[in-house]
């Protein structure tokens, strides 16, 4: 018998070695800053483990589709199926309209193990909104199972045409896939993240060692070298990674050459790393890692989502064994009484089985998923604040963000307030096109007439660095701002508006003092000063550390009160280095300065709702709501000046 089949404790014991991370990192324990990298583990250990199976079936000739598929569903679906129906009826109740839709499409393609090709489009598995994502963590299940639709059909045709060149064959697959990886981790992240032929290389790495790639060692000393180096390189990467490294790609190779080690130093006998992975908690944890991978994410998404500021460490503990108990109960009486020796002759009724689990759940998911999240679920209060989050946002089409060939071609650049020639120019980032609904309606009220031009994550500021890739650079686009006002002498006015504590603070990394935000400010103001246009810095709203529309509706839901608000001593605290840097700039430049926190806080506290409706659409804009609240300081910003009405 080939010694990789018989059960090695010691492969269990990685199994917790990869689980645990993955759950602590998810839980927020500092330390476990990489602990991502447990689900490039378990792509190594099942890579070997399966591979192993279908290698020595199709060797013998014994391979069918029919019973290595019905094994794993088996192994994987029941599982998933409880963990699925079970959350789904906590989702019902708990998520807003917007989460709940995402939960059900995830619901509904999770059965079809196709998740990944779902948060591939909808988001990034590093963001901070993914905490509201109870599916998450399925994008693993479908990659994994997307590799065994393709890999047992090229296996069996490798053995019957080209048997002595398997391992050349798959190492350059494997080698290929992570070429391709490495290449898409620093354009698109999410495509190496998410999609199989990127991550086929970890699968890959394990089906090498199923295939004879690496001869076993001879020496002792060698194998327990190789082990020990092996569990250094995983904890390594477990302790010294974290979400800002370029991942996955290179970066995940400690882990999986880890892996490979571990598993590659057992095949030729036991070490002392064997016997630690093999001690009975670790092998416990081991047993029941699916399960608790399975349950783990949803049961701290759900709590989250409940108690919207961050765990305690008791929390965290509570948790952890919360998620370790969930995990057990799931393997103990789902998992194992599925995984026995299948039966031929029940075999179609067995998929016939699994096919009506499956349509059912699909069919559950069809109303969050085919409607705007089932708002229906919920008071209409707290759809209507929850739905600002999405509301339609005034001139962001098509005037937000446009190219410099519509710039300098004046194609989409919007006017605000009357129409007739511009009387100033709103010029800046995001929080400019927030801004802009309440400057179009004071400007109507005054019978003025103004233009828009702006860019997400673009400071008005000339010959700036980049602080956000994009299809058009921030340099090129202002220079086309610069152009239009050459155009249009008319203008006489231009509002600057940014995060100027964002853009100083980045200032920071950059290594050219030339490119720099204030280097780009010092060529701004110089090239308003020369043409005569008088010109306002908006001072930035208040930032907030929660999504408000979001928070907002879960306390209504759950009926709930926190306090969310900044205090005016942390927005001032926020916004000092902005403040200074004004301060000096007032020194040698004339300039009006308008402070929007005048409106929005108070002594104690900056606001974030009034009468009920959310004055944020997110952590930091202003919703539609919230423009309007601060109107009546906008309009003192485009009044005109006693000098230049009369000079008119």
């Amino acid at each position: 018998m080939n010694p990789a089949l018989v059960y090695r404790r010691d492969i269990d014991g990685l199994r917790a070695i990869a689980v645990l991370p993955v759950v602590l990192y998810h839980l927020g324990v500092a330390p476990f800053s990489g602990g991502f990298i447990g689900v490039d583990v378990f792509f190594v250990i099942s890579g070997f483990l399966i591979s192993t199976i279908v290698y020595r079936e199709v060797q013998a000739g014994t391979f069918t589709y029919a019973r290595f598929y019905e094994r794993r569903i088996r192994r994987l679906f029941p599982a998933l199926a409880v963990m699925l129906l079970l959350t789904g009826i906590v989702a019902w109740f708990m998520l807003l309209p917007l989460d709940y839709k995402l939960f059900s499409e995830a619901q509904g393609l999770s059965v079809l193990f196709l998740a990944n090709f779902h948060f591939w489009n909808k988001t990034d598995y590093f963001n901070d909104a993914v905490g509201n994502i109870p599916l998450l963590h399925t994008w693993s299940l479908s990659v994994e199972e997307q590799f065994y639709i393709l890999f047992p059909p090229l296996l069996l045709f490798l053995v019957r045409r080209f048997p002595a060149r398997i391992n050349l064959i798959l190492l350059g697959l494997a080698l290929l896939s992570l070429f391709g990886a490495q290449r898409a981790v620093s354009r698109v992240p999410e495509t190496a993240f998410y999609l199989v032929h990127l991550r086929a290389w970890e699968l890959l790495a394990g089906a090498l060692l199923a295939t004879g790639l690496l001869p076993g060692h001879r020496m002792q000393w060698l194998r327990e070298l190789s082990a020990l180096l092996g569990l250094a390189l995983i904890l390594g990467t477990v302790f010294m990674l974290d979400k800002s490294a370029p991942f996955p790609g290179v970066s995940a190779l400690p882990a999986v050459l880890g892996a490979v080690l571990i598993i590659h130093a057992g095949q030729g006998g036991q070490t002392l790393t064997g016997r630690l992975l093999g001690t009975p908690l670790l092998v416990l944890v081991g047993l029941i890692s699916y399960s608790l991978y399975l349950w783990h994410w949803p049961l701290f998404v759900f709590a989250g989502y409940y108690k919207i500021v961050p765990f305690t460490p008791l929390e965290q503990l509570a948790l952890f064994i919360l998620s370790c108990l969930l995990g057990w109960l799931s393997w103990r009486f789902i998992e194992t009484p599925f995984r026995g020796k299948s039966d031929p002759a029940r075999r179609r009724q067995f998929f016939q089985w699994s096919g009506v689990v499956a349509g059912a759940l699909i069919l559950v998911s069809l109303p969050g998923a085919i409607t705007k999240g089932a708002a229906f679920r919920l008071p209409e209060n707290v759809a209507e604040i929850a739905s600002v989050e999405k509301e339609t946002i005034p001139f962001r089409r098509p005037c937000f963000g446009i190219s410099v060939e519509d710039v300098d071609q004046e194609r989409n650049v919007c006017t605000l307030g009357a129409e007739g020639a511009a009387d100033f120019l709103l010029w800046g980032d995001s929080h400019a096109l927030s801004l802009a609904h309440g400057f179009d309606l004071v400007a109507r009220e005054q019978g003025q007439s103004g233009r828009f031009l702006a860019r997400s994550v673009c400071p008005p500021v000339l010959g700036s660095r980049e602080f956000r890739p994009s299809d058009v650079s921030c340099a090129e686009f202002n220079s086309a701002v610069v152009r239009y006002l050459d155009r249009h002498p008319e203008i006489t006015h231009v509002i600057l508006v940014g995060v100027w504590s964002t853009y100083l603070r980045r200032d920071l990394e950059s290594a050219d003092p030339g490119t720099s935000f204030a280097a780009g400010m010092d060529r701004t103001l110089a090239y308003l000063e020369r043409r005569g246009i008088r010109y306002t810095f908006l001072e930035q709203v208040p930032l907030i550390e929660h999504h408000v529309p979001q928070v907002l509706a879960r306390l209504t839901a759950l009926e709930r009160d926190l306090e969310i608000r900044p205090t005016s001593q942390q927005h001032e605290a926020g916004v000092a280095d902005a403040r200074r840097y004004f301060d000096d700039l007032a020194k040698k430049h004339s300039f009006a300065r308008v402070d929007l926190s005048d409106v929005l806080c108070d002594e104690q506290y900056c606001r974030v709702k009034v009468d009920g409706q959310p004055l944020y659409r997110d952590t930091n804009h202003l919703s539609k709501a919230g423009s309007e609240y601060v109107s009546p300081l906008l309009q003192t910003v485009i009044r005109v000046p006693t000098s230049e009405q009369e000079s008119r």
